[in-house]
């Protein structure tokens, strides 16, 4: 992977290297296994200092994404599929808390009772669209991004007959109760790679652990987010707005990637409510990151409606679909009807 590092912006190079290798590692540009340059040799291609890219490699063993292997260097981590038992299958007893469940989760969503009928009553005279075939939950940060990958999960899955339920962080540690029974009859745990750890750390804590199998998914930009970006005029100046800033130089290297750019752009965190204003008077185009919506809620308010404000938003990659239909493939997993 080519680490580029950007000394104009006003973020540490750690913080850049940290950021790059993730993304690296999350959209499949470094597989399980690879590995990695030695400290004093990244340290010498990048030309910065050997504590630079300890640190770098320390952050990123804290989050599970790089092993030291004694005697051999440093790796990617081993993301494989490892399957110790199956899940326990739905139970007849657990029926009608199911459906009243769902019906609930239907209300607060904001579907009235005659949308539930007309969506529910027509799969009941085809009695084997209501059982799926595989069941997993989906965990992350922001439960509106969780909400577009497990549609289009479920989009891509549909012939396998696959429901992904997102949970956010947030609501796990709210509510860790209520997603246990969910988290039993779930074959795995999804989750991005990058977040992997902190999803192992909340489990234990909340009562959860057990014998769960976790599988970390990659990510790739999303095609319609690439082509709204490519569409953009090459001579508009963009604002670029993220809430983290170590993927601001991913950012900046994925969108050079979809469109020319002839004039520099303006980049600004979600949290800088100034720098965030005078982009909005400085730019034709804003490109956010998700996580930065609420700030880009605030800004649409003073902006043309023609404004465009597009999210950089990223879909599961092929890596992730094969690592979910090698679980399929092992016997004796599935969520029985």
């Amino acid at each position: 992977m080519n680490i580029q590092i950007n000394r104009d912006l006003a973020i540490p190079i750690y913080t850049q290297i940290v950021g790059q290798l993730q993304f690296g590692i999350v959209s499949g540009h470094l597989p399980s296994s690879t590995q990695l340059p030695s400290i004093r040799e990244l340290a010498q291609e990048l030309n910065v200092a050997p504590m630079t890219i300890t640190q770098a490699y320390q952050e990123l063993r804290q989050l599970g994404l790089i092993e030291m292997r004694s005697g051999l260097g440093t790796f990617v981590a081993d993301f494989s599929v490892d399957v110790e038992r199956a899940p326990i299958p739905n139970r007849p007893l657990q029926l009608r808390r199911i459906l009243w469940r769902t019906v609930a989760e239907a209300k607060r969503a904001g579907f009235t009772q005659e949308e539930i009928h007309q969506t529910f009553l027509p799969l009941l005279s085809d009695s084997s669209s209501l059982f799926a075939n595989h069941y997993f939950l989906m965990f992350g940060l922001f439960p509106s991004a969780l909400q577009v990958y497990a549609d289009d999960m479920e989009r891509t899955l549909a012939e396998e007959r696959v429901v992904i339920d997102p949970v956010s962080f947030d609501e796990l540690q709210t509510r860790p109760v209520y997603y246990q029974a969910d988290m039993e009859r779930a074959e795995a745990l999804l989750v991005p790679l990058h977040q992997v750890q902190i999803l192992r750390d909340l489990l234990p804590t909340h009562g959860l652990d057990g014998d769960h199998t976790i599988l970390g998914l990659g990510f790739s930009l999303r095609p319609s987010a690439r082509q709204a970006i490519a569409a953009l005029p090459a001579e508009f100046r963009l604002g670029i707005v993220s809430r983290f800033p170590e993927f601001v130089n991913t950012m900046l290297q994925g969108i050079s990637a979809a469109r020319e750019m002839q004039q520099p752009p303006m980049v600004c965190l979600s949290t800088d409510t100034e720098g965030l204003q005078a982009m909005s008077r400085s730019v034709q185009a804003i490109i956010y990151a998700t996580g930065a919506e609420e700030a880009i809620l605030d800004l649409r308010k003073q902006m043309p409606s023609h404004f465009p404000l597009i999210e950089y938003l990223h879909t599961p990659d092929a890596n992730s679909y094969q690592r979910i239909r090698h679980l399929f493939a092992i016997e004796g997993l599935g969520v029985q009807a």
